[in-house]
């Protein structure tokens, strides 16, 4: 057994694979959880007072405010793939936290509403950057059988995020100043503090150092990631492997990342998945309970602001509990079964909750009131159960190296751009159509459960090389492995004859 000594990772990188596991996770916490204060934050500040008559907020004003921070994350689309592709997937994250840290301080000291739009713009252009480097590194580091559960993870802990600031909304509602609201905002430059403190903890991809020709950094990489008391000749295998199928993509895909996604079968399905999935995390429903609870709650016939606050602390709570145990259950139940399951559940729960506000939305009934709570909170844990872990696994999973930054920005961008969408015009369709909504929102959710049934592949317990063969076939892996037995001693010299960096066109 060959003994190893450190030459390119940081010493302060854990040297077990359980002690690197938990900085990891931390690193999936940490990033996901800004993404969930920030989302959360913009519907409590709208339950405040003190908020809303600060700003003198409407209809238009508020839909203007929730979308800015989409505007961001569209715009953060357009570098995050040349930041990933060409300084490393660590770096996303060291710029990510940099960027909310700086929104963070701008928000919780806005004068008027254009400084305030201007803090959300960067808060969620460094949020859609954190958010697209963290799970491909982690994605990219992590092995088969652990990966769904981390990457769904990831997401889950997005309501770590809005519990935290669901409760500070909560504490901070009978400050006496503007501060009842400057507080919460204040408060989200922690956990980006905290990004800022992982930096030197974590290895760079391995993937990523395979692609600018560091093999033996790559090398070290992969026997830490396995705890250094193994063997180390683990990691030179590993290493041939993922260099054979990282090579023969780059020579079956010789062109630029946007045109190779639309130039074979299988690059052409991955893209319809891709942008069928993220339009499916804005439309299915979700979007309107996330950021218009409020609303909902009126229509439902309560009105307190304490209660509403309460309510939402206590959804949040139960939606990360569900999201943790949908987790865990991609690498059992698999990412098919898990999001059918969903969608049929979610379709049938806003049928009912439409049915509800209709008859008892104007109403005192508190039976229908309280059924209509728990149409909501059903609908949530059904939501959480299967697509937030797979918000940031599946995108991820299903592309090859050579295109997994390009995917991602094209996921986001989908996202962004129906999450924009949506900012602006659920809140008119909510006060125009009342109870017919939902029944809008649960019929497109049929559609999403068919194109999920007949298009989305299941990658449970499938390394990353191997769900490309979903899509190219069983022969990408054995013609790459057969071609790389005359060469595996170039892979330690830095001689492969093919170049396999996934440059960003």
């Amino acid at each position: 057994m060959s003994t190893h000594q450190r030459q390119y990772v940081s010493r302060w990188v854990p040297k077990t694979s359980r002690g690197l596991m938990g900085i990891l996770l931390a690193v999936t916490v940490i990033n996901s959880a800004t993404l969930g204060y920030d989302s959360s934050v913009m519907n409590n500040l709208n339950i405040l007072p003190s908020y809303t008559e600060y700003f003198n907020l409407n209809t238009r004003t508020t839909s203007l405010q929730t979308a800015a921070g989409w505007v961001g994350q569209m715009l953060g689309i357009f570098v995050m793939i040349p930041i990933a592709d060409r300084y490393g997937r660590k770096m996303t994250i060291i710029v990510a936290g940099a960027l909310c840290f700086i929104g963070t301080i701008l928000q919780a000291a806005s004068q008027n509403i254009g400084m305030f739009i201007t803090a959300r713009i960067i808060v969620g252009f460094g949020t859609i950057i954190g958010n697209a480097g963290a799970p491909t590194l982690v994605a990219e580091l992590i092995p088969a059988r652990t990966r769904g559960r981390m990457l769904g993870i990831f997401f889950s802990c997005y309501y770590v995020g809005s519990l935290i600031s669901s409760i500070i909304s909560y504490g901070s509602q009978n400050i006496p100043s503007t501060w009842s609201w400057r507080l919460p905002s204040l408060l989200m430059f922690i956990p980006s503090a905290i990004t800022l403190c992982l930096y030197p903890l974590c290895p760079e991809s391995p993937r990523y150092l395979i692609s600018m020709g560091e093999f033996e950094h790559a090398r070290e990489v992969l026997i830490v990631m396995q705890g250094e008391h193994t063997d180390v000749d683990k990691g030179q295998t590993e290493l041939v492997e993922i260099r054979a199928i990282m090579h023969k993509e780059a020579e079956d895909a010789p062109r630029a990342p946007w045109i190779e996604l639309f130039a074979t079968k299988g690059n052409l399905k991955r893209l319809f998945v891709i942008v069928s999935f993220g339009t499916m995390i804005e439309m299915c429903g979700n979007f309107v309970i996330s950021w218009y609870l409020t609303d909902i709650l009126n229509q439902a016939g309560i009105t307190d602001t304490t209660t509403q606050t309460q309510i939402n602390v206590i959804l949040n709570c139960w939606c990360f509990a569900v999201a943790i145990f949908g987790s865990y259950m991609l690498d059992v139940a698999g990412r098919r079964v898990q999001i059918l399951f969903s969608l049929a559940g979610m379709a049938v729960m806003l049928y009912i909750t439409g049915g509800l506000i209709k008859v008892y939305g104007t109403s005192t009934n508190t039976s229908g009131i309280y059924g209509t709570i728990a149409a909501i909170f059903i609908f949530q844990g059904l939501y959480s159960f299967a697509i937030t872990p797979l918000t940031s696994a599946y995108p991820v999973e299903i592309a090859s190296f050579r295109l997994r930054s390009t995917c991602v920005a094209i996921f986001k961008f989908t996202d962004c751009s129906f999450g924009l969408m949506a900012s602006f015009v659920m809140n008119f369709a909510m006060e125009r159509l009342s109870w017919k909504f939902y029944m809008l929102n649960a019929s497109w959710d049929v559609l999403f459960f068919l194109t999920a049934y007949f298009f989305y592949p299941e990658t449970k317990r499938l390394s990353l090389e191997a769900v490309a063969t979903l899509f190219e076939g069983p022969q990408l892996i054995e013609a790459a492995l057969e071609e790389d037995d005359m060469r595996k001693d170039d892979v330690f010299q830095g001689k492969g004859d093919v170049d396999v960096t996934a440059k960003a066109a």
